[in-house]
């Protein structure tokens, strides 16, 4: 074969080559990837005007159900707001509150708003909104059983051992948690937080330890009812950072929350809100 027969060979072979490649990466072939949605979660809200929010509807002030079994509470009317300046309706689902970080995860609801404390655990299987305020732990007793025990106040929740008294708390709580670790013997663990109350009123545990707005709340109902004081035997420090869990995916819907929440802190409007709740922090 001639030298320039050999060139007109191996441009036919490249010419070919490069019609093969050419066909199989054209689109009917081989059809380019789509890129991965960024926030299915903000997507199917934006999509539907509406964002599905779980919660538990048994701490107030920040969520519950009023007189006329309306949702109501601080971080209700924080939601109804932001939810408002997205353009969203909000579907409020009750739920058990340890429940609700399940729920975040298997993308059955698309936030979860019930007083969720920012914890390293809960770090690691979803993400926050920004804060919308503080608490602080602690444990609340009937006055009467508290002057029977004579005591005054405790410093750390070890001393619970000690005492040897039956502390009521919520399931899935920080307070749950806590008390596992530093008291788990004095623990009695209940579904939600209506009923540690109720059996502290019926005398069936010696205390409640719960979070200070919950408490604040509980002491003002108990007054306006005329009924046996509660009083603080144990505060913690000021450290739980209150916020609104999202999936680990919802990164936009975070983002959009957060700018709304921005704007109403700027405003004052948040102000405002925790002033007519007496909400610190």
């Amino acid at each position: 074969m001639t030298s320039k027969a050999v060139k007109l060979a191996i441009v036919a072979v490249l010419l070919v080559a490069a019609y093969v490649a050419g066909v199989f990466s054209y689109p009917i072939f081989s059809p380019p990837t789509k890129p991965e949605l960024e926030d299915p979660i903000w997507a199917r809200v934006k999509e539907r005007g509406k964002i599905i929010v779980g919660s538990s509807p048994d701490w107030p002030p920040y969520e519950f159900y009023d007189e006329q079994g309306r949702w109501a509470g601080f971080e209700v009317e924080l939601m109804e707001m932001v939810a408002k300046r997205l353009n969203l309706t909000v579907e409020w689902r009750e739920m058990g509150f340890e429940t609700i970080i399940p729920e975040i995860r298997d993308m059955t609801i698309d936030l979860g708003v019930s007083g969720f404390g920012i914890t390293r655990e809960r770090l690691d299987v979803v993400q926050y909104t920004v804060p919308n305020s503080v608490t602080m732990s602690q444990i609340v007793m009937l006055k009467s059983r508290r002057d029977e025990l004579n005591i005054t106040k405790i410093h750390s929740l070890e001393e619970l051992n000690k005492l040897g008294i039956t502390v009521g708390v919520q399931v899935g709580t920080t307070e749950h948690d806590e008390l596992s670790k530093k008291a788990p013997d004095c623990m009695k663990v209940f579904d939600d937080y209506v009923l540690a109350l109720q059996a502290l009123k019926a005398g069936e545990i010696d205390a409640v330890y719960a979070e200070s707005p919950q408490v604040a709340w509980w002491q003002l109902q108990a007054e306006k009812a005329g009924e046996e004081p509660l009083v603080v035997i144990y505060s913690g420090r000021p450290y739980w950072l209150i916020a609104w869990v999202a999936n680990k995916k919802a990164d936009i819907l975070v983002e959009k929350i957060n700018g709304a929440l921005a704007d109403l802190i700027e405003e004052g409007i948040l102000d405002q809100l925790k002033a007519k709740w007496k909400i610190p922090g």
